[in-house]
């Protein structure tokens, strides 16, 4: 699967920011029992910061989870983005390697 990124600033890229259906489970959901599913990119340009490609999926305010590598993986973050099924689960989440946050 292929996106096209959008820029957001200078070095942001954000290649999806929409609502995909979710299965039960989900603490919070979005209307229509959707979750929040954003991935984006960071180009490190100025000196100590650091790139990264990352997904974000949420159902709700503050808690969600995520999967972040550095920018020389961004097909292995395709990868895993490509092995999402739908409706998404938490459990599916985990046992693709994202972290909870919040």
């Amino acid at each position: 699967m292929t996106y096209q990124l959008t820029r957001k600033q200078p070095r942001d890229f954000v290649a999806i920011d929409e609502l995909w259906p979710a299965a039960d489970g989900w603490p919070q959901y979005y209307p229509a029992q959707t979750v929040w599913v954003f991935m984006d990119e960071y180009r490190a340009e100025l000196p100590g910061d650091e790139d990264y490609v990352r997904i974000i999926i949420s159902g709700g305010d503050h808690t969600g989870w995520q999967y972040s590598r550095p920018l020389a993986a961004r097909q292995e973050v395709q990868g895993v983005l490509s092995a999402l099924c739908l409706p998404i689960s938490e459990q599916q989440l985990q046992r693709l390697g994202f972290k909870a946050w919040g």
